[in-house]
């Protein structure tokens, strides 16, 4: 009997397991919390709502981190990788297909609060020095202005280093997420001495609309139809309205 018990083991366990194998969804995404950070709780609020869907739906989500720029390429270049994240219109490059959106966030420029900037088209920006992180998309803001002027324009590798540039008054402008702005006014240690500082400034400039871009090809075309199929926006926002009620800082 107990040996029938181990055959019978045996011979179940590998189909099984060949199952859950071709129901794992790998994607690259970057460091950009509180949306999506290797340090935070289930991996940032983006990251757990799209596993709390796709478990629901029986898929399990593979998240590996990479460098923004470099996670286009490699997920190109990876076998088990179906694509990156966030990813929108105006980033999508050869090879890859844009899901359905998922997200709607806002972006505006955080500036000081004893100098507020008041602008209405991007030629008023001319005079002021603007921080923007590597890979952030800028340049669609300041378009087509841009072909005929020169923006003073310093890139960094990061949202905190952005903010603490504007703060110690080396930049006017730091071109940012307003959802971003807010969790690493609250959360970052070196930015807790300018909590009363910086504000977003009163302009919005766009709502951006962000999806996933898989590989168009093989596994990733299937993955795509896969996420069309299950992914809502509205639940993808409950969830991760849900996560900041959860775990982002009073």
């Amino acid at each position: 009997m107990v040996l029938f018990l181990i055959l019978a083991v045996c011979l179940w366990s590998p189909p099984s397991l060949a199952v859950n194998a071709g129901k794992v969804i790998h994607l690259l995404t970057m460091e950009a919390p509180p949306f999506m950070s290797d340090s935070l709780p289930e991996k940032g609020a983006a990251v757990h709502a799209l596993r709390q869907i796709f478990k629901k739906n029986g898929y399990d989500l593979k998240v590996t981190f990479t460098p923004y720029l470099r996670a286009k390429i490699q997920a190109l270049q990876k076998d088990d990788v179906s694509g990156f994240f966030p990813a929108a219109e105006e980033n999508i490059t050869t090879g890859y297909v844009l899901s359905k959106i998922m997200y709607v966030t806002p972006w505006g420029f955080a500036e000081r609060k004893d100098k507020p900037i008041h602008w209405n088209q991007p030629e008023d920006l001319l005079p002021y020095k603007i921080g923007n992180v590597m890979g952030y998309e800028l340049s669609r803001v300041l378009a087509p202005a841009q072909k005929k002027k020169k923006f003073q324009i310093e890139n960094v590798s990061s949202d905190e280093q952005n903010l603490l540039k504007l703060a110690r008054k080396r930049v006017d402008l730091a071109f940012i997420d307003a959802t971003m702005f807010e969790y690493l006014m609250k959360s970052s240690e070196n930015l807790r001495p300018y909590q009363n500082k910086l504000q977003i400034n009163a302009k919005i400039i766009r709502m951006d609309e962000y999806g996933v871009a898989f590989k168009n090809s093989g596994k990733g075309k299937a993955h795509l139809d896969v996420f069309n199929r299950l992914i809502q926006k509205e639940e993808f926002h409950r969830l991760v309205e849900l996560y900041f009620k959860t775990h982002m800082p009073e």
